[in-house]
């Protein structure tokens, strides 16, 4: 889970941030207690560990609830009722599999380490090769819960569905958008919102990418979850909405929401992977790129921290003519600051690493 903080206690959802590289998995403390060891639960852990410090914690006070259930229209509960029925004859082992996850998400809630278990890499697991349509059946406990046992810890609610639906945006399957818009419309948890922002963001159906842009622009309750979600949608619309965000001058926890979002969405290393026309994709870095410079120039300390990291993920050609344009026109503490920058981008770690 993202957040305004980053601590290195261990955290339950992935964090957007270019250093956990999406990799939302569990880190060794939470193998260590989640299961016996030596038994087949501890080994699927095991085989997902990443180190505790590359998970960030949040430390915001989040007082509000996930939904009870998803508010679907009766057409699409009653389409995706029936798909459901064919994806388990289809996968079975994925539906038992995420039935006796979330039968267990109070157990692995009281394993935690930190505020939240990962329940996320657990269920990308369990779908993991699936055939047809493994995001209805991950999506199953959320649209029916009475179908399953509720987990009676807050905090194993909040964890699993939001592992539930960051599990399921990774299979970019567009009969799930109705349940994402849904949790949109109706949501106020943060982290539910934010998983079902960037699962609407991976599909990128253009209405939808516009929707996620006027939300991330616009104050309310659901503005930093989108904010936080936003960078999976590698999309010029949503590109821009960052870009507005970075340009507004925000607050500290803010900025390093609209930094960890842009690192994301103009990875180098994501966009590598895409098939996409390359000049669409040199456009999307370039985008990201001058609003994480926008970013490290109008901020200080975490903020530009998080706005320098995410440069080093875009590692866009033109940063350094970007960085030089700046300098000329910098206050002296502002030019020391930009050469320090030049300095660590000409030795990019990330470049070394690819």
């Amino acid at each position: 889970m993202d957040t305004a903080a980053c601590s290195p206690r261990q955290e339950g959802l992935e964090h957007p941030s270019f250093f956990a590289v999406r990799a939302g998995r569990p880190t060794l403390l939470a193998v260590k207690h989640a299961a016996p060891l030596g038994s087949p639960m501890h080994l699927l852990l095991r085989s997902l560990v990443v180190p505790a410090f590359l998970v960030a914690v949040p430390s915001f006070a989040q007082n509000t609830a996930p939904l009870a259930s998803v508010p679907l229209d009766v057409a699409s509960k009653e389409h995706i009722a029936a798909v459901l029925g064919l994806a388990k004859l289809e996968a079975p082992r994925v539906a038992t599999a995420v039935a006796a996850i979330v039968k267990r998400a109070d157990t692995f809630d009281q394993k935690r380490r930190g505020r939240f278990f990962p329940m996320g890499p657990m269920l990308r697991q369990a779908a993991r090769g699936a055939t047809g349509h493994p995001a209805l059946l991950l999506l199953e406990p959320v649209i029916f819960p009475e179908r399953f046992v509720r987990p009676q810890s807050p905090s194993a609610q909040v964890a699993l569905r939001a592992g539930l639906l960051e599990a399921a945006g990774n299979f970019k399957d567009d009969l799930a958008a109705p349940v994402y818009r849904a949790i949109l419309a109706n949501g106020v948890e943060f982290f539910e919102l934010r998983a079902a922002a960037e699962a609407l963001g991976k599909l990128g159906l253009d209405a939808d990418v516009t929707w996620l842009a006027k939300l991330a622009t616009s104050p309310g309750n659901k503005q930093d979850a989108v904010i936080a979600g936003l960078g999976s949608c590698r999309h010029p619309v949503a590109a821009r909405a960052l870009m507005a965000v970075a340009a507004s001058k925000p607050d500290t926890a803010r900025a390093k929401r609209v930094a960890q979002s842009l690192g994301t969405m103009g990875s180098a290393w994501a966009l590598e992977t895409l098939d996409k026309p390359a000049a669409e994709m040199a456009s999307l870095r370039s985008q990201t790129a001058r609003a994480a410079l926008t970013l490290f120039i109008s901020t200080e300390g975490e903020a530009r921290d998080a706005a320098s990291d995410a440069l080093m993920a875009i590692d866009a050609p033109e940063t350094p003519a970007l960085i030089a344009a700046e300098m000329a026109h910098a206050s002296p503490p502002g030019q020391t600051a930009l050469a320090a920058l030049r300095t660590r981008f000409d030795h990019n770690p990330t470049r070394v690493a690819r």
